[in-house]
């Protein structure tokens, strides 16, 4: 066997599960033994490189990480599993089923009751007690996956990650602090003035992100009502000259449906999938925007790269462009090109965009604190007790929250995946520096240039071997600036 026959094998591996996996996170039918063992020929995939090959170096961080996933995955099922039918609420439902983990959000979205909205959130956090164990034990599965593995090639859980995204841990936590720190006060601000304007009350600890994502546009949202999130970014794309023939969108609500949008890359660069369900006018239409990024990228990768160049995309990388889209949907001139002729009123313009700008500043202080339990937890080798106590003192030191410490398990990433949170930040700096790019080579209206389009292509042709410097110095003031002291 030599390289190229071993990729040939190991992408069709990918597909298959791929593939499953989509089935599962869209809450359709799926084959969990199927899941199971095609994870287990996974490893004996990754285990041949890692045996017979030291080059390229990519394909070697993501053999001994598929190792670490694949051999958790049945524990991965089992979380999925339970959190589905253990984190529910024995009290409320959402239409006609209990409120669970998947439908959390949308119930949050839509009550307007905060003691029952408290009594979920305290339920879902006891519950957790249901999860910890499950996360703990794959967690440590993981770790003993790199000792095992990465000790001869210098690699741990955190040090891959830093290697994959070509930044050290000192300059990683850095940026991360250095962008909390800039952000925690203006938020604060912002949240009081938000919080009385959209809540007329003082927010409690189970006013999480989530909540406000969707809640801080409540007295605006109607005037978005009308607006199709997949037939704009359609038509954005298309008028760009992407082709679009390659993604489809699933927005159906179903049950077990994945509580998060989600887009899968199961065959890049022709067949790539998006899938999210409603929770809000305004927050459907970013999510989609988001999600399309990605598959924009994916889609657009040439597709004679080298196999580790289309599917070994770093997380960094991977939310540059989905964040980058995204912010269109806060561009105030993309905004007001949505409604045509119709006449829109600039107050809710400006509000949309000065609670966009509070979302931000959220948006970092929270996923400040998420990274830095994060790589805490790796390289202090933390309990899972010790994490909760960690994550609590993190939140309230960035957003000023007094949260459960268990609230991280909680979340859709943090017990999920190895590192991937401290990504968000370096994909926002880079989006905005990606945008400042565009900007001025095609001007203030950048997504009407076809020749805007072409040269966004050419950025993401080369899938995880972009040049970054192009367009991003990882310079976090463009993206502060314009959240902390908005022009």
């Amino acid at each position: 066997m030599n390289l190229k026959h071993w990729c040939e094998l190991d992408e069709q591996i990918y597909i298959s599960e791929t593939d499953e996996q989509y089935k599962q996170y869209a809450g359709l039918s799926y084959n969990e033994k199927l899941i199971e063992q095609l994870a287990e020929i996974k490893i004996g995939s990754s285990q041949i490189f890692i045996n017979f090959f030291s080059e390229p170096r990519e394909l070697l961080l993501g053999s001994i990480e598929d190792i670490a996933y694949s051999k958790t995955k049945k524990l991965e099922l089992e979380l999925h599993n339970t959190r589905n039918t253990k984190i529910v609420s024995s009290r409320h439902r959402f239409k006609d089923s209990p409120v669970n983990w998947s439908n959390w959000r949308q119930f949050n979205s839509l009550e307007d009751n905060h003691k029952k909205r408290k009594d979920v959130y305290d339920e879902f956090i006891a519950k957790t007690s249901y999860i910890a164990p499950i996360v703990e034990q794959r967690f440590l599965l993981i770790k003993e996956v790199y000792r095992d593995l990465g000790e001869n090639h210098g690699l741990d859980p955190v040090s891959s990650y830093l290697e994959q995204e070509n930044i050290s841990y000192d300059q990683l936590i850095e940026f991360i602090k250095s962008m909390g720190k800039k952000a925690k006060k203006p938020f604060r601000e912002a949240l009081t003035e938000v919080s009385k304007a959209v809540l007329n009350i003082q927010p409690k600890y189970y006013d999480d992100f989530y909540f406000f994502r969707n809640k801080v546009y409540s007295d605006i949202e109607r005037n978005f009502s009308g607006i199709d999130p997949v037939n704009e970014v359609k038509k954005t794309l298309t008028n760009m000259n992407f082709n679009l023939s390659k993604i489809h969108f699933d927005t159906e609500d179903r049950k077990d449906k994945y509580p998060s949008p989600i887009c899968f890359f199961v065959r890049i660069p022709d067949d790539i999938r998006v899938l999210y369900k409603r929770e809000s006018p305004i927050f459907d239409f970013q999510a989609c925007f988001h999600e399309t990024g990605h598959a924009m990228h994916a889609s657009s990768v040439d597709p004679n790269m080298e196999y580790w160049n289309k599917y070994k995309i770093s997380m960094g990388i991977a939310e540059i462009f989905s964040t980058f889209f995204e912010r269109l949907t806060k561009n105030r001139r993309y905004i007001h090109s949505l409604f045509g002729s119709a006449k829109v009123n600039e107050i809710i313009i400006n509000k949309l965009i000065a609670r966009t700008h509070f979302m931000e500043l959220f948006f970092v202080t929270f996923y400040t604190a998420n990274s830095l339990m994060k790589l805490e937890y790796w390289q202090q080798n933390l309990s899972m007790d010790q994490a909760c106590k960690v994550y609590s003192k993190l939140i309230k030191e960035y957003t000023g929250f007094e949260v459960p410490g268990e609230y991280w398990l909680l979340h859709h990433i943090l017990p999920e995946s190895i590192m991937y949170v401290p990504s968000y930040l370096l994909a926002a700096v880079r989006a905005a520096e990606l945008e400042a790019y565009l900007r001025n080579k095609f001007g203030d209206l950048w997504w009407r240039e076809h020749e805007s389009g072409k040269s966004l292509g050419e950025i993401m042709r080369p899938g995880a071997a972009i040049d970054l410097s192009i367009f991003s110095r990882l310079d976090s003031s463009t993206f502060l600036n314009e959240i902390i002291e908005p022009v």
